[in-house]
């Protein structure tokens, strides 16, 4: 699973993080605090990530086990304006088995 955290801090508003999260919301066709029905993403919305100049900021962190989870692997994605938050995602999407 990818979680993907949209900072909601002032600097990140200022620079589109509210935009960049409707995008990734309609991408991915769920809400924040919800997790898409193949389980593939998790969005969520998070403080700042200390990193304010390149904002709009996003945590995005791949779950293999509760352990990675506790761990905290990720990466902070800076300059994630809709476009680039969306050609993020398809990046990270795998096909489906249908």
């Amino acid at each position: 699973m990818h979680i993907i955290k949209v900072c909601q801090a002032g600097s990140c508003r200022r620079n589109f993080a509210e935009d960049s999260l409707k995008r990734a919301e309609k991408v991915l066709q769920i809400k924040a605090g919800e997790n898409t029905p193949d389980g593939q993403f998790r969005l969520e919305t998070c403080g700042c990530l200390s990193n304010c100049d390149d904002g709009p900021n996003v945590f995005i962190q791949s779950q293999g086990s509760p352990l990675m989870n506790i761990m905290g692997n990720g990466t902070i994605e800076n300059h994630m304006r809709p476009d680039a938050l969306e050609a993020k995602i398809k990046a990270l999407q795998t096909p489906s088995n249908s």
